[in-house]
């Protein structure tokens, strides 16, 4: 299932740059980021610490750059240095540009193209596939084999390194751990049961739904790939809910093996392909969104109701009314929040653990174990 909704807001201009070194030698460093001001700006706020002088190699605007920065992050997670710094040849620079300028307009013509049938509420007719929609539904299906299994691949992954942490900070230059102390949320049920008037002073009505695929295969129909995320998220849960539990909370850093980075490396390859087939799957979505009109499903192929909805702006209710807001406010217990950093900012580990390391990465792709090791 994927949320929808429309776009009330004009997005404000972005601007996707390339900045890079300036050095006889090519340091193979480019750091792609975005900026909602002019790039000579942008420069100097990354120039403070940096031992050579930046420039901008390229530039341009878009209305989507932070979607296409984390595009391109994410595509290159493999590659990613510290602090968002991409390992590139400065010979490959052109390329790269063309990259970011490619994502660029395949999501702003989807945006485009999808936002009208996306603002229209649908008429609940259901019909028949024409003979185009069903390829497009055989090419989703090629997708989604290709995709759930690599996000079971990431899901697992990630909960091993996780579950690896115990009651540490987290892993050097591959999971940061944070302790998240018990606070108070504000209660949309309270808010409602309440203060009814209040609430309607800071509700908006905008047309959403929920696009569904049909006849597609599932996470089980992966068995070891989805056995393997399930006992690693166990794990992952467990762990955590541990350390909460002792109340003796974090201390000192797990030790980086080379069965960690290998886990890492996992993730960091499992993550480049779940954003090129989600990127790929979304094509396919846009065309059937678009094929359906005010139509609400395609027989065997997928449905999207669309409806007005009443969406209940929290922060608005916060700010405007702090003292009933105070009266709906909940306990939220403490918590750890783990963070597996989508690059690599170390050298591999020289500790002679191969074996393991195998193992792991192994039980992660669910070729030789149905749990992880």
């Amino acid at each position: 299932m994927e949320r929808a909704a429309s776009e009330s807001s004009v997005r404000s201009h972005g601007m996707v740059a390339e900045f890079v070194p300036e050095s006889a030698r090519d340091l193979g460093l480019v750091k792609v980021g975005i900026t909602r001001g002019d790039v000579a700006g942008r420069i100097l706020s990354l120039q403070t610490g940096n031992p050579y002088d930046l420039h901008c190699f390229d530039s341009f605007d878009t209305l989507w750059a932070s979607d296409v920065e984390h595009f391109m992050h994410r595509t290159h997670a493999k590659e990613m240095h510290k602090n968002e710094w991409l390992t590139w040849p400065r010979s490959g620079l052109a390329s790269l540009v063309t990259e970011a300028r490619d994502a660029a307009r395949r999501i702003g013509e989807r945006k485009s193209r999808e936002q009208d049938c996306l603002s229209r509420v649908s008429n609940g007719n259901s019909r028949r596939a024409s003979p185009s929609e069903k390829r497009l539904h055989l090419d989703a299906r090629r997708i989604q084999k290709e995709l759930i299994p690599a996000r079971l691949i990431l899901e697992g992954a990630e909960c091993q390194l996780k579950a690896a942490t115990g009651a540490t900070y987290g892993i050097p230059g591959i999971v940061r751990v944070k302790y998240v102390a018990a606070s108070l949320r504000l209660s949309e049920r309270l808010a409602r049961l309440k203060f009814p008037a209040l609430v309607s002073c800071c509700t908006n009505d905008s047309v959403s739904g929920s696009f569904r695929w049909r006849g597609m295969p599932t996470k089980r129909t992966f068995e070891s790939y989805y056995r393997a995320s399930i006992v690693a998220g166990r794990r992952a849960t467990e762990s955590a809910y541990a350390v909460v539990r002792s109340m003796y909370g974090l201390e000192g850093f797990t030790g980086r093996t080379r069965e960690l980075e290998a886990l890492h490396d996992e993730f960091l390859k499992a993550t480049r392909t779940v954003h090129h087939l989600t990127a790929e799957l979304a094509d396919q979505r846009t065309e059937l969104i678009v094929s359906l009109g005010n139509d609400e499903a395609l027989d065997g192929v997928c449905s999207f109701r669309r409806s007005p909805k009443e969406h209940f702006q929290a922060r608005k209710f916060v700010r405007d009314f702090p003292a009933e807001a105070a009266e709906c406010a909940e306990p939220v217990g403490p918590r750890l929040w783990k963070r597996v950093y989508p690059s690599r900012s170390y050298l591999p580990s020289e500790t002679e653990d191969s074996d393991s390391s195998y193992s792991a990465v192994a039980s992660a792709n669910g070729t030789t174990n149905d749990t992880p090791a």
